[in-house]
C-alpha cells in the first residue's frame, strides 16, 4: 500500500511539475570602442560594456493553472560584462538587488489578458523598440548616453523610482510598485496600461511615491507594426526623495510624453519612424522638447544584416536653440544563431550652437552572445 502511494505521489509531482515551465535566457555584449570629441577630455579608447544590446540574465516561469489561465513570473538582472568591479575600485560590481531591472508576478488568460504586479517594463519602453532597429543601444537615441530623445541628454524626469534609478535620464523604463495590464489581441490591435500610484502624504524617502501611468495602443498587420504611447508622472505636495527618486520634478509638477512609432518591413527591408513630445508643467521653467527618428535594417544575406538610424532632437522652449543630431550605421555578420560580431559608427552632437564641444564620434568593434 505504502509503495502505491508513493508512486501515485511520485505521478502526481510530476504531472504537476510538466505544467510548469522555467526557462532562463539572456545576453552578453562588449566591444572595443574608440571615441573622438571636441572635447579632448571626453576623447577616450576602452572595452565597453553593452553597446548594442543590454547585458542581462533574465528568469522567468509559467505555470498552467487550467481553463486557459496562466500564472507566472519574470526577473531580470543587469550586469556588466568587462568588469567585475566598480570603476577601478574595490567594491563588488554586482551590489544590492540581484533582480535590479524587469520584474513581475502575474496572471494571464486568453480571453481576458494579462495583469503583472511589481515593476514590469512601461509600454513607452517597448514602443522605442518598434521606432528602432538600435533598441536602447548605441545608435538608438535611446541608451543612457549620448542624446536623449525625450527630454534631453541628462534630465531625470519622468520615470523616477524605478530598478536602476536614476540611470534613465529622460527617458521612459518603468516604475517600481507598477500594476500593468495588458487586453488580448484582437484583430491586430491591442493595448496596455500601467500605474503606480502617487503617495505624497509622507516625507520619508522609502514611502514617498511620484505618481506614474502609462497607456500605450499597439497594430500589428504581418509587415507593418505600430504603437502609440503616452506616459504622465506626477510629483504631489511632497516629492520623493532620496537616490532611489533622483528626479528634476518639484513639487505640484508633472511631465507628458508621447512617443509614435511605426515599421514597415518589404522583402529584405524594414523601415522604421519615431516621433515623440516630452513637455513639463509645473516646473520654475518648463521644458519642451520632441523628437523624429528614421531608421532601417537590411537582410543583406542569411549572415550579414545592416542597420542604421538617424535621430533629430528640437527644443522649442528654448530660443535659438540648435537641435541636437544622431547619426549611426551597424553591420552585424551572424557566427551562429546566437552569436554575432558587429561594427558600429556613431556620430552625434548635444550642442551644435558649440564649435568646440558636443560633437562626439565614436567608433565600435563588438561581440554579442545570447543564450
Amino acid at each position: 500500500m505504502k509503495k502505491i502511494l508513493a508512486i501515485l505521489a511520485l505521478a502526481s509531482a510530476s504531472a504537476a511539475f510538466a505544467q510548469s515551465n522555467v526557462s532562463i535566457s539572456g545576453v552578453f555584449d562588449a566591444g572595443y570602442s574608440v571615441t573622438n570629441s571636441q572635447d579632448p577630455m571626453a576623447d577616450a579608447q576602452q572595452i565597453l560594456a553593452s553597446p548594442l544590446s543590454t547585458s542581462n540574465i533574465a528568469f522567468s516561469a509559467t505555470e498552467d493553472l487550467g481553463g486557459g489561465v496562466k500564472a507566472g513570473f519574470k526577473g531580470v538582472h543587469l550586469f556588466s560584462p568587462v568588469s567585475g568591479q566598480t570603476l577601478n575600485g574595490t567594491t563588488a560590481y554586482q551590489t544590492g538587488n540581484f533582480f535590479n531591472d524587469e520584474l513581475w508576478v502575474g496572471l494571464e488568460s486568453a480571453t481576458l489578458g494579462k495583469v503583472k504586479l511589481g515593476a514590469p517594463n512601461a509600454g513607452m519602453f517597448e514602443t522605442n523598440f518598434v521606432a528602432t532597429p538600435y533598441g536602447t543601444g548605441l545608435g538608438s537615441g535611446y541608451s543612457s548616453s549620448g542624446i536623449n530623445r525625450l527630454l534631453g541628454q541628462t534630465t531625470t524626469l519622468g520615470v523616477n523610482q524605478f530598478a536602476g534609478g536614476a540611470a534613465a535620464n529622460g527617458r521612459v523604463i518603468r516604475s517600481e510598485k507598477a500594476i500593468r495590464y495588458d487586453t488580448p489581441t484582437v484583430a491586430g490591435f491591442s493595448a496596455n496600461y500601467t500605474r503606480s500610484p502617487q503617495n505624497d502624504n509622507s516625507t520619508t524617502a522609502t514611502s514617498n511615491y511620484n505618481g506614474f501611468t502609462d497607456v500605450t495602443a499597439n497594430y500589428n498587420n504581418g509587415n507593418f507594426n505600430g504603437a502609440y504611447s503616452v506616459t504622465k508622472a506626477e510629483a504631489g505636495t511632497n516629492v520623493a526623495q532620496g537616490a532611489a527618486a533622483a528626479s528634476a520634478l518639484t513639487a505640484n509638477s508633472a511631465v507628458k510624453y508621447t512617443f509614435l512609432a511605426a515599421n514597415y518591413t518589404v522583402g529584405p527591408a524594414t523601415l522604421y519612424y519615431g516621433h515623440t513630445t516630452g513637455k513639463t508643467e509645473g516646473l520654475a521653467s518648463d521644458k519642451d522638447v520632441s523628437s523624429n527618428n528614421y531608421g532601417i535594417k537590411y537582410a543583406l544575406n542569411g549572415t550579414v544584416d545592416l542597420q542604421g538610424n538617424m535621430v533629430k532632437v528640437k527644443d522649442n522652449a528654448a530660443t535659438g536653440a540648435k537641435d541636437q543630431e544622431l547619426k549611426a550605421i551597424t553591420a552585424i555578420y551572424k557566427l551562429s544563431k546566437r552569436t554575432s560580431t558587429y561594427a558600429t559608427y556613431q556620430k552625434y552632437d548635444t550642442d551644435r550652437s558649440s564649435d568646440t564641444t558636443g560633437e562626439v564620434k565614436q567608433y565600435v568593434v563588438g561581440l554579442r552572445h545570447a543564450f
